[in-house]
C-alpha cells in the first residue's frame, strides 16, 4: 500500500471561552486524521490562550488523497482537561487540506452552537509516498494457525489411540 506522512503541529490556541467554573482552564487538542486520533498534552500553564507547539504524525493512505481529490480532512477538537470529572468539550475546527502544499495558518474555531470564537494556529506538512507493509495478521495467516492447531490435536489423539490398542 502506498501512504504519505503527514506531520500536523498544533502551536496555539487563544481567546478560547472558559468552559470551567471553578479553576484553570486545562486545554488539550485531539487531532484526527484518516480515521486515527492523537492527542498533546493539556497546556495546564496558558489557561485559555494554550500553547503545545507538538507536531503529531500521522500516515495517511495514498488511496484516501487520491479519492478525495487530493484533499485530507482534519478535525481538531480542543478539550478541557478535568480532574473530578469527564473532559468538557470547548471547541473545534473541521479543516480539507491541499495535499499539494504545506501549510501554515490560523483559523477560528466552532462551539457546539456553530459560534465562531478564539483563534487556533497550526501547520502541516505531507511528505513523500512510501510502500507501506501491512503488519497485521490477516485472516488467511489466522485461519493458517486455527488449522495446525486442529491438526495437532488430532495427531495427538491418534496417538494416544494408537498407543492405548497397542497396549491391549
Amino acid at each position: 500500500m502506498e501512504a504519505r506522512f503527514l506531520y500536523f503541529t498544533v502551536h496555539s490556541a487563544s481567546n478560547l471561552i472558559d468552559v470551567r467554573k471553578l479553576g484553570e482552564m486545562k486545554v488539550y487538542a485531539k487531532v484526527s486524521i484518516a480515521g486515527k486520533s492523537k492527542c498533546t498534552e493539556p497546556d495546564v500553564v496558558n489557561d485559555i490562550n494554550p500553547e503545545w507547539n507538538k507536531t503529531l504524525e500521522f500516515m495517511v493512505p495514498e488511496m484516501n488523497i487520491i479519492q478525495a481529490q487530493g484533499k485530507i480532512s482534519v478535525k481538531i477538537e480542543l478539550i478541557c482537561k478535568r480532574s473530578l470529572s469527564r473532559d468538557k468539550y470547548v471547541g473545534e475546527v473541521n479543516l480539507s487540506l491541499d495535499s499539494q502544499c504545506p501549510k501554515s495558518c490560523n483559523t477560528c474555531l466552532v462551539d457546539m452552537n456553530g459560534s465562531s470564537f478564539g483563534t487556533l494556529m497550526y501547520s502541516s506538512v505531507l511528505g513523500e509516498k512510501h510502500i507501506v507493509v501491512d503488519s497485521s495478521p490477516s485472516k488467511d495467516y489466522t485461519n493458517k494457525i486455527g488449522i495446525a492447531q486442529i491438526g495437532a490435536t488430532l495427531v495427538g489423539a491418534v496417538a494416544a489411540v494408537g498407543a492405548a490398542l497397542a497396549g491391549n
